[in-house]
C-alpha cells in the first residue's frame, strides 16, 4: 500500500491512531489533558464550554474494539469510569486510506458490551476477567453470538476523517518513536497475558468458536512444539 501504515510496528501504529484520536476531540471543540495516576490507561479529561468528561481512547486497526470485563461482566475495566469513548479506526481493515474518529457515549458502550457479554456466556463461550472483549464497530451481519453490541459506528458518524498519508507526512517524532510501554497503553496492553499453555488454548478457542459463530465444545485446536 501507498502510505505504509500497515507496514509500521504496532505501537507506530497505535500513536499515529492516539494521535488522530485527540485530533478529533481537538476539532470538536475538545480541550485535553491527560487524566493522572491512570498508569498505563489511556484516559484524559474532556473540558468544553466549561463542562468537563472523562474519556478513554480507544484504537483499532481490525474495526473490534475491546474493553476487559470485570466480575463476570458486571463490570468494565476503564469503561465504568469514563463518559465517553473515543475511537479511532482505519477505514478498512486492508488497505487503509483514513482514519475515522469517533465519540461515543460511555453509556451506550457499556449497555452493547453487556449485550455482547451475556450473548457470548448464552453461547457457552470462555469469558475471562481481565481479558480484552472485543465488539465490532460496524454492524456485524452474521447473526451470531459475536454480532451482538456491533454496530456503534453505523448509528454516529464520524467526529473526524484524516487521511493517513497526511497524517505520515506530517512525521509526528513523538508519535512515530518507539516509547517505553510504561508511558501509554497500547493494543497490545488489550491483550491478554497468558501464565499456562493452557489458557492460551482456551482463550485461542474461544477466539476461533467467536469468528466461526459455532460453540467452544465445536473448536478442537492440536498445539506442536518443536525444539
Amino acid at each position: 500500500m501507498s502510505n505504509g501504515f500497515n507496514s509500521l510496528s504496532q505501537s507506530a501504529a497505535w500513536r499515529v491512531l492516539v494521535e488522530a484520536a485527540k485530533q478529533g476531540a481537538t476539532d470538536s471543540g475538545y480541550k485535553l489533558s491527560r487524566v493522572p495516576g491512570r498508569g498505563l490507561s489511556n484516559v484524559w479529561n474532556l473540558q468544553k464550554g466549561g463542562k468537563t468528561q472523562i474519556a478513554s481512547i480507544r484504537t483499532t486497526r481490525d474495526l473490534w474494539f475491546a474493553f476487559p470485563p470485570l466480575e463476570g461482566g458486571k463490570k468494565w475495566k476503564t469503561l465504568d469510569d469514563v463518559d465517553q469513548v473515543i475511537v479511532a479506526s482505519v477505514d478498512q481493515k486492508e488497505n487503509p486510506k483514513n482514519i475515522e474518529v469517533y465519540m461515543f457515549p460511555a453509556s451506550e458502550v457499556r449497555d452493547r458490551f453487556k449485550a455482547a457479554y451475556a450473548a457470548r456466556a448464552k453461547d457457552g463461550q470462555v469469558l475471562r476477567d481481565g481479558f480484552g472483549m472485543w465488539v465490532a464497530l460496524h454492524k456485524d451481519q452474521r447473526g451470531i453470538a459475536a454480532s451482538i453490541g456491533s454496530g456503534l459506528a453505523d448509528r454516529y458518524k464520524p467526529v473526524g476523517i484524516y487521511p493517513i498519508d497526511d497524517l505520515l507526512a506530517a512525521r509526528f517524532d513523538e508519535v512515530l518513536v518507539e516509547q517505553d510501554a510504561s508511558d501509554d497503553e497500547s493494543e497490545a496492553a488489550e491483550k491478554p497475558a497468558f501464565e499456562t499453555i493452557a489458557e492460551v488454548m482456551a482463550w485461542a478457542r474461544a477466539q476461533v468458536a467467536a469468528l466461526a459463530g459455532v460453540r467452544v465444545e465445536a473448536v478442537k485446536l492440536d498445539l506442536k512444539v518443536e525444539y
